[in-house]
């Protein structure tokens, strides 16, 4: 069987990211994520000698036309995107097209917001087969063996689907993946490495994903609907085996550890770390990170081991809003994590979220001044959106503060939220504000040129542009 796999091309020709909780358009960073996903799953079916297509039209620049002539040319027995809330009309909407040139194909979706409304998204799309929920790999490999088979899908668990006479079924969820060294690196030879390059440095890049899972109870996050809520750890050998690996054949030495949040163990990012430099690699990678989570000794440690930048998740100045949102992390912490990350020689990112319930125009301020007097090197602001699959969501249905059904709203470059204490406009002229505030300073441009020294000045050109979008 052909399976083809999609991150598929918005109408209006915008570039967005669907990757588990992060569901955003190309932004400041002016970059694109490889599809993690879409090319682990292409591994897992590989394995099972199904012949895979993957493309990632948003990398490719490819439009609505030139994929459905794709399509239309190779004929699948399967076609499987990925979605994202904000795109959710259009990416459902594929499924229509993909009939009219492929009638037999079956059609099949995953991602966060579908795993929430999965029995919605069929309802709303005649067309649609199939909605995949939670982490998709073994999943898609039990599905497309049933398809393969001629089987019925009442068996396939982890799925919601359309039966022969129309009808909606909504199969048990799957257990999650206990084991995470079964999967197959990913399948990174079914897609351009060169067109994902690094943010102002533009060099090719590639992600690893060594964990899945979150424990933490923040309400306006996504990712537990997709990896759930238990850490799950790859053997440090199996994350090391697979930076070789595509260090050997994609000629990549530049990484993004792609998880929740990176440092939450930190013995096991010590002993990659140890390893790393155990195997002198010579990589160089990016992470995330709580603040709550790193010390000075593990952001040395990760230092040596190559680390170069960390985003940390920092959201609001005000106590009482980190509280609402269940952060769990004290204000005082931010300035501990960013000056020891300074001491180790790491970049710092900081990641804002204006807009959360109990939010005020005095807060949102008090945010955007502290977010200038940390020692960042970058700073990103977004508008709180309640995305289906957070616990906010859910929140801000029942308190009645979503004035919309239009999920093209709901990005994080504008608000949808009216909240009791602030307005969506407000909290949009504050995101506006946060950005001339951050980048109108002379010193936050002399940090975003330290991170040419290696790159092309190309990179501070596209990071103006983006800024002034």
């Amino acid at each position: 069987m052909i399976v083809l796999l999609l991150n598929p091309p918005t109408r209006d020709k915008k570039k967005f990211i669907r990757e588990g909780r992060c569901t955003q358009e190309q932004g400041f960073w002016a970059t694109l994520w490889p599809p993690v996903s879409l090319a682990t799953i292409g591994a897992v079916l590989e394995q099972d000698d199904h012949q895979v297509v993957l493309i990632d039209c948003p990398a490719r620049g490819m439009g609505w036309d030139e994929l459905l002539q794709s399509i239309a040319r190779l004929n699948p027995g399967c076609v499987l995107w990925s979605t994202g809330t904000p795109t959710i009309t259009t990416d459902l909407s594929l499924a229509a097209e993909i009939k009219k040139i492929s009638p037999s194909a079956h059609t099949a979706v995953f991602g966060t917001h579908v795993t929430v409304l999965d029995t919605a998204s069929l309802e709303h799309t005649p067309e649609l087969d199939i909605v995949i929920r939670h982490e998709p790999e073994l999943t898609v490999r039990e599905l497309v063996q049933s398809l393969q088979e001629g089987k019925g899908l009442e068996d396939v668990a982890g799925i919601t689907y359309r039966d022969r006479e129309g009808a909606l079924h909504r199969n048990p969820d799957r257990p999650f993946l206990e084991n995470l060294d079964l999967l197959p690196f990913p399948a990174w030879h079914h897609v351009q490495v060169a067109d994902y390059r690094l943010p102002l440095k533009s060099r090719p890049f590639l992600i690893v994903a060594p964990q899945r899972g979150c424990p933490f109870q923040c309400s306006f996050c996504t990712c537990q609907t997709y990896y759930g809520r238990r850490l799950r750890q790859r053997s440090v050998n199996s994350v090391l085996d697979e930076m070789e690996y595509d260090r050997e054949r994609f000629r990549v030495r530049d990484f993004f550890f792609w998880a929740e949040t990176f440092v939450i163990d930190r013995q096991y990012v010590s002993r990659l770390c140890t390893g790393i430099c155990d195997r002198r690699m010579d990589i160089s990678w990016t992470c995330n990170s709580r603040v709550d989570t790193v010390t000075e000794e593990l952001l040395h440690h990760m230092a040596a081991a190559g680390c170069w930048m960390i985003s940390f998740g920092i959201e609001s100045a005000d106590q009482g809003v980190l509280d609402r949102a269940e952060k769990g992390i004290k204000v005082e912490q931010v300035r501990a994590a960013v000056e020891a990350a300074r001491k180790a020689g790491i970049k710092t990112a900081g990641h804002f979220i204006l807009g959360l319930p109990g939010d005020t125009l005095q807060s949102l301020e008090k945010t955007i001044c502290f977010a200038q007097s940390l020692d960042l090197d970058i700073a990103q602001f977004y508008c709180c959106v309640p995305f289906p699959g957070s616990r906010l969501y859910d929140q801000a249905c029942s308190e009645g503060w979503i004035s919309t059904d239009d999920f093209s709203c709901f990005t994080q470059r504008g608000a949808v939220m009216h909240l009791p204490t602030v307005t969506p406009s407000a909290v949009m002229h504050a995101r506006a504000q946060a950005y001339r505030s951050f980048y109108g300073r002379p010193r936050a441009w002399y940090r975003i040129g330290t991170l040419l020294a290696d790159g092309s000045l190309s990179g501070i050109w596209q990071a103006v542009r983006n800024f002034l979008r």
